[in-house]
């Protein structure tokens, strides 16, 4: 299969079912995952590994590489240690991690992992209960995960899952950054190697291009902003917007960027940059190309209105 292994069976999930059950209220205590992605609105988690916030730098959420142990997982010892053996038998850094909780009937809707951080990591999940099988599905692909089976699977490709039993579907997933693999290496070639700072002097003092030339400036910019975060930082600190980067990267850089600009027209471009960097997630865009992307998708204010009303029907359908 192309887009699923499974690695293991048989695994002792026993330890970590018993932490699990002595702390179930622990499901209700972290909701951020299911409150901010709307294809996981039907799902319940564990946070065990999340992203370190203060490393985020101007970054989306999925452009972060540093992660942390949570609050939470001091609840958890035992599953923390098996999370610690896994990755040292696996041969990989543990990134984000996490106990997911599918309730019966319900889905994960269809989408792919994108961002930096998801680009150069391998997913993995330890199913720890499933009474009548896991049905995740990956490109054109469909398994049936079983209890104390290990799994790897693509998830840059488009996936889903459903629960058909009566029953919670409950599965420990963790990402693992390959040994060798370097964590700040976007891959995007050359025009990345600059400084962040120095290239958007260089974008501002710039002879005039049309709207959809500096969206794709104000694309390469973001991409060198992953590669090199602490440079960017200083850029936010010296603008006082390092606190709403926090919050709102691609609004403080449409600020930066486009400062005369109205604020719907301003608006309209910052929808227009987060489906551009979305489409290079999803390998549909090339930099070079989003110029031209941009007026096939009908302009700023057609993908700014689509953008809005339904970011995940615009990429997957």
């Amino acid at each position: 299969m192309k887009y699923f292994e499974k690695l293991q069976s048989g695994y002792d999930v026993g330890p970590i079912l018993d932490e699990i059950y002595r702390q179930h209220s622990a499901w209700h205590l972290m909701t951020g995952r299911q409150a901010r992605a709307r294809v996981q609105a039907d799902t319940q988690s564990i946070p065990l590994r999340g992203l370190r916030r203060s490393k985020i730098m101007g970054r989306r959420r999925r452009d972060v590489h540093e992660s942390r142990p949570t609050s939470l997982s001091t609840r958890f010892p035992a599953t923390v240690s098996i999370l610690d053996e896994l990755a040292n038998r696996l041969g990989g850094t543990l990134g984000r991690a996490k106990l997911a909780l599918l309730p019966p009937g319900m889905q994960v809707q269809p989408h792919a992992d994108r961002g930096e951080y998801y680009r150069i990591r391998n997913r993995y999940h330890l199913v720890l209960r499933s009474s009548g099988g896991s049905e995740l599905s990956a490109g054109d692909e469909r398994v049936h995960m079983q209890e104390a089976e290990l799994w790897w699977f693509n998830n840059k490709a488009i996936h889903s899952a459903r629960n058909r039993s009566d029953t919670a579907r409950i599965h420990m997933i963790f990402d693992l950054l390959p040994a060798g693999t370097a964590a700040y290496d976007p891959g995007a070639g050359d025009e990345l190697d600059g400084n962040p700072a120095e290239l958007l002097t260089s974008i501002q003092a710039a002879e005039s291009r049309s709207d959809r030339d500096q969206l794709a400036d104000a694309a390469r910019l973001y991409k060198a902003v992953c590669r090199n975060p602490q440079s960017w930082q200083q850029v936010l600190r010296d603008s006082d917007l390092e606190e709403t980067a926090s919050r709102r990267p691609l609004h403080v850089l449409a600020l930066l960027l486009w400062p005369e600009l109205d604020k719907s027209r301003r608006r309209r471009r910052e929808s227009a940059l987060a489906w551009s960097l979305a489409q290079l997630d999803l390998d549909l865009l090339s930099l070079d190309a989003i110029s031209r992307g941009i007026k096939r998708a009908g302009g700023f204010r057609a993908i700014h209105s689509r953008w809005q009303s339904d970011r995940e029907a615009m990429l997957y359908g």
